[in-house]
C-alpha cells in the first residue's frame, strides 16, 4: 500500500511548487489522493477514516494560518495516541501477567531464524506518565 502511494505521490519539490503557484490544483490533488487512499482500504476502516478526515478538514477550515492548523492536527493526533495508550494500560493492568521469554531466549530464537536483530528488554511502566499539560 505504501509503495502504491509513493508511486503516485509527486516529490516534495513538485508539491511545494504546486501549493505555492497553483493552490487550487494542489487542493484538488490532495483531495484526490486522500479519497484514493481511503477507497483502497478495507470497508471496515473507511467510515472511521472519513470521520477523521472530516475533523481534519474542519480544523483546516477554521484555522487562520496553515501552521495553526498543523499544530491543532498534531495535538489531535497526540490526544488520540494518549487515549489508545490509556486504554492499553488499563487493559494490561486488568490482565494477569504472562511470563515473557528472556532477551537471551528471544535472541536465540532470532538467530536460529536467520535474522540478525538483537532483542533488548525494556522495563514496564507501572504508572501512567503523561507529558506536561495532560492529566
Amino acid at each position: 500500500m505504501r509503495k502504491q502511494l509513493a508511486a503516485i505521490l509527486p516529490s516534495h519539490d513538485v508539491l511545494s511548487c504546486l501549493a505555492r503557484d497553483n493552490p487550487q490544483s494542489f487542493e484538488a490533488l490532495r483531495l484526490e489522493l486522500i479519497e484514493s487512499h481511503i477507497n483502497n482500504l478495507p470497508e471496515t476502516v473507511r467510515r472511521r477514516l472519513r470521520q477523521l478526515q472530516f475533523r481534519i478538514d474542519g480544523i483546516r477550515r477554521r484555522s487562520r494560518a496553515p501552521l495553526g492548523a498543523t499544530i491543532k492536527i498534531h495535538a489531535l493526533m497526540w490526544d488520540s495516541f494518549h487515549q489508545m495508550n490509556d486504554g492499553l494500560q488499563d487493559f494490561l493492568a486488568q490482565t494477569p501477567s504472562l511470563p515473557l521469554p528472556s532477551p537471551e531466549t528471544l535472541n536465540a530464537l532470532n538467530a536460529s531464524s536467520g535474522h540478525s536483530a538483537q532483542i533488548i528488554q525494556f522495563q514496564s511502566r507501572l504508572t501512567k506518565v503523561h507529558p506536561p499539560g495532560r492529566s
